[in-house]
């Protein structure tokens, strides 16, 4: 689904799900210790939740949608809406630089300049990393499919 504004120049790009559920709610890991793993095409549905864990990161299901991209675009893609969605967190507003130092370390990631981990976690399981060793696997990339708690 693609929507531009012709007036505003507003844009939004998002893939809505048509399938169903996987029986197992998946957990995907994957060690980006070098830059050209940044190239990594990746799908982060709407049901996935994604972290980092060296910086503290956590984003909670629903959040960014679902999309379609690499991981230096679903890290662009974060900054962008950080940046959109808290405007008092960066410039002369800001009350401190703690926004602007974590915004900042996110771009250290996404610049290739710091090894990290990102770990997409599904409960419907629609998740997707990209592994260019198919169909064998790819040590930098741990996938666990696990039960879903019923909450």
């Amino acid at each position: 689904m693609a929507f531009i504004c012709d007036h505003c120049g507003y844009r939004n790009s998002e893939i809505k799900e048509g399938g169903g559920i996987a029986g197992q709610a998946k957990r995907i890991t994957v060690d980006v210790s070098d830059p050209a793993y940044l190239n990594r095409d990746v799908f982060k549905s709407d049901t996935a939740s994604f972290s980092i864990p060296e910086i503290g990161f956590d984003m909670g299901a629903g959040t960014l949608g679902s999309v379609y991209t690499t991981i230096e675009g679903l890290l662009a893609k974060l900054i962008d809406e950080l940046e959109a969605n808290n405007p008092f967190g960066l410039g002369d507003g800001a009350a401190d630089h703690k926004f602007s130092d974590f915004v900042n370390s996110i771009k250290v990631l996404k610049n290739g300049e710091k090894p990290f981990t990102l770990v997409l976690d599904d409960a419907a399981g629609n998740c997707f990393v990209y592994n260019p060793h198919a169909p064998e696997s790819d040590p930098k990339i741990k996938i666990e499919d696990y039960e879903r708690t019923q909450e």
